[in-house]
């Protein structure tokens, strides 16, 4: 459902944070032979030549089945997170199918993936085709490493996809990536609890002071309305920003991210809002720094908490989504699920975690390239994908087909909550250690707002200033 009264969406253009906390739980998961999800300056580009302009004249569109390219004999090889090599290896082979090209998809694990895509760069190595990105990598190597899409000749339509999307895989200058989903934190909640504590399950609160009003009728025994893994084993700094990023003009730093600018009065009232919550029983008291947003997960299908704040993903596992990984005692009907409260009405905030794939501009394969991309990102193989429920689509025009949205009703509240601002502050340093600190001191009950606040902007602003002085 997607609620009414919200006002304009406000954007930061610019890149974002590491998702590498959920890459690394989503490694363990696998080593666990638990799948992460249920279906589940340097250099000068290579030249394009004349083929590339011919394949850059078909625009963004792939070429449908009848006319498409032969690139049999042709191999490329593509670099993934854990995440995201699922869809890559599916969408390989259709694209083979269509075009007799075979992609090679290699997962390097989030430990060693910022040395090896550093080699790339140092070598100037064209043996890699296609490289996985993510906020942090499209900041961090940027024109460095990945190709310009935002080159006229490419004339791809970035209008097709959700808009926050665009922005996070951009750097330098220009589009680093496309994407291929859209995952971002919502609010997901159980709809008969809701119901029960006399709130319409179709249109809950729209500001968390009206959510944390009724935190006593969502209270029953131990249960508690919301479960947040506030004081997580991997920070859960990621979480201060949704209430930070509701606030209009609000951000934590600056665009060059040499200035701290939450030490004002919209950091203070993110941190007194959450502090409410805390204090006023909303949030569960108890959860061990063990907690995952997994584990909250399983909790919420189990009916241990009237609702949790995560990645669609989730979502998925309490419809029914996994039930051999994530057991679910949940009717996909009694699932709910909206975009963030704002912190005043007619707002919202989150954080993303959207991946994709850029083109190496050292390679030299990247007609092939291109056009695998295209496919993987065309509306073909997003519909499929959504329709599969393996990931949310990063196109809008997916997330709002009929027949995505009969199976995959989330996928409006992924685009609405898309227009809102998901950043996570993408850094050449690690800003997340003091703010994590003071939610996790804050969450125990050690220090109130003020204290927390002062502290993580303390703590900051000295890791800023190391930086600047190195």
């Amino acid at each position: 459902m997607t609620p009414s009264g919200r006002g304009e969406p406000h954007l930061i253009e610019e890149g974002e944070h590491t998702m590498g906390d959920r890459e690394n739980l989503a490694e363990q998961l696998l080593a666990r032979q638990l799948s992460r999800r249920s279906v589940l300056k340097a250099g000068v580009a290579a030249p394009i030549g004349a083929a590339m302009a011919s394949l850059l004249a078909q625009g963004s569109r792939v070429a449908a089945q009848s006319a498409a390219p032969d690139y049999s004999g042709v191999t490329l090889r593509l670099w993934s997170g854990v995440t995201a090599s699922t869809p890559a290896m599916a969408a390989a082979e259709e694209w083979n199918k269509l075009t007799g090209g075979t992609v090679q998809v290699e997962v390097i694990p989030f430990a060693e993936r910022s040395l090896k895509f550093a080699g790339l760069i140092a070598g100037q190595d064209p043996s890699i085709d296609l490289l996985y990105i993510y906020s942090d990598f499209a900041g961090r190597f940027g024109d460095r490493l990945y190709e310009n899409l935002s080159d006229p000749a490419y004339a791809i339509d970035t209008s097709v996809y959700v808009p926050a999307i665009i922005p996070i895989l951009s750097s330098d200058g220009g589009l680093r990536g496309l994407p291929i989903h859209s995952e971002m934190l919502i609010y997901v909640y159980n709809k008969p609890m809701f119901e029960a504590a006399g709130l319409d399950p179709d249109n809950p609160p729209t500001t968390w002071d009206e959510l944390y009003a009724a935190a006593p009728k969502l209270t029953d025994g131990s249960r508690y309305p919301c479960q947040l893994a506030w004081q997580a084993d991997y920070g859960g700094a990621g979480f201060y920003l949704p209430w930070l990023n509701s606030i209009p003009g609000a951000a934590l730093l600056s665009e060059d991210r040499t200035q701290v600018l939450f030490g004002g009065v919209e950091g203070l009232t993110a941190f007194k809002s959450i502090e409410a919550g805390m204090r006023g029983g909303f949030f569960d008291p108890n959860l061990a720094p063990d907690q995952t947003d997994y584990a909250i997960g399983q909790n919420f299908n189990d009916g241990k908490t009237a609702s949790q704040i995560s990645f669609a993903e989730l979502w998925g596992y309490a419809v029914g989504g996994n039930p051999k990984d994530f057991p679910t005692t949940l009717l996909p009907e009694q699932v709910g699920a909206t975009i963030l409260p704002g912190i005043t009405k007619g707002t919202s905030g989150s954080i993303n975690g959207f991946e994709g794939f850029g083109l190496n501009k050292f390679g030299t394969q990247k007609e092939a390239a291109l056009h695998y991309l295209q496919y993987l990102t065309g509306p073909v193989y997003q519909k499929e994908m959504n329709l599969a429920k393996t990931l949310p689509s990063s196109r809008l025009d997916v997330l709002k087909d009929p027949e995505v949205t009969a199976v995959y009703p989330i996928g409006t509240t992924l685009a609405e909550q898309g227009q809102w601002n998901l950043s996570r502050y993408a850094s050449p340093y690690d800003w997340t250690p003091p703010v994590s600190d003071a939610l996790g001191k804050l969450y125990r009950g050690e220090i109130n707002a003020d204290q927390a606040h002062e502290q993580a902007v303390k703590g900051v602003s000295d890791i800023v200033l190391t930086y600047l002085s190195s």
